[in-house]
């Protein structure tokens, strides 16, 4: 029996209620270190921006808004390296659920996922940033573009967030296979049902146009079939 069998409905309810509270705890600390380097972080978001744009300069529409964008780039700062503390209170949480010789993948778990994490944002900020900006401003070369700063730092930072989340998909599903709550075989078999739900995820977690779907959804599809390698040649052996 594990420890997530003996502990009562309450039990769970308040460590859940414990955890989260850490995590907020990370994010708040991770937000008051970042703002003071608010800046540096704004100059670095606004590089694939200012490359597509050109001579174009970014604007704002509203009296508070540049002090908005400040708060909202240290925020989303202190979440993006937060991630480790993020997947070791999620590892904590559901950890009493798993057999002892299950609970050796914590290291390996929030290693990974923050690598992982890392590489998805990397490729957004360097790849997807610069073509999707280019693309979107050139797309109609009759219209003047104004593009205001908010408008932009939301666009990046949440698809630059989106994208590490994705890029999780591997190793969670790897882990579940691993404790044997899935296999490479299950995987292949809802693969046509995985894409269709990736493509809703896309534009869910993106601006509504088909686009950037396609970008939030492509990644997906490659962490699919990535997932479905990975627990064919390092998942649980059935017998």
């Amino acid at each position: 029996m594990t420890e997530d069998q003996k502990m009562p409905v309450t039990g769970h309810l308040e460590e859940l209620r414990s955890r989260l509270l850490k995590i907020v705890t990370a994010i708040l600390v991770g937000t008051i270190v970042a703002y003071f380097f608010r800046h540096q972080v704004l100059a670095f978001l606004e590089v694939p921006i200012k490359k597509a744009l050109k001579d174009n300069p970014l604007r704002f529409f509203s009296l508070m808004e540049p002090f908005i964008v400040h708060i909202k780039v240290a925020v989303y700062t202190g979440i993006f390296f937060s991630v480790p503390v993020i997947l070791y209170q999620v590892w904590m949480f559901v950890s009493p659920g798993l057999l002892e010789k299950e609970k050796k993948y914590i290291l390996p778990f929030i290693f990974m996922g923050s690598i992982f994490f890392l590489l998805g944002a990397s490729l957004c900020y360097f790849i997807i940033l610069p073509y999707g900006t280019e693309f979107f401003i050139n797309f109609d070369k009759t219209l003047q573009s104004t593009i205001n700063i908010a408008g932009y730092i939301n666009f990046c930072t949440r698809l630059i967030l989106a994208f590490g989340i994705v890029f999780q998909l591997p190793l969670v599903l790897l882990l579940l296979s691993k404790i044997g709550l899935i296999s490479s075989k299950t995987l292949s078999g809802y693969r046509k049902y995985a894409y269709i739900l990736f493509f809703i995820i896309g534009a869910i977690l993106t601006p509504p146009d088909p686009f950037t779907q396609i970008l939030m959804a492509t990644p997906l599809v490659c962490m699919y079939e990535l997932s479905i390698f990975l627990t064919r040649v390092f998942g649980k052996k059935t017998q």
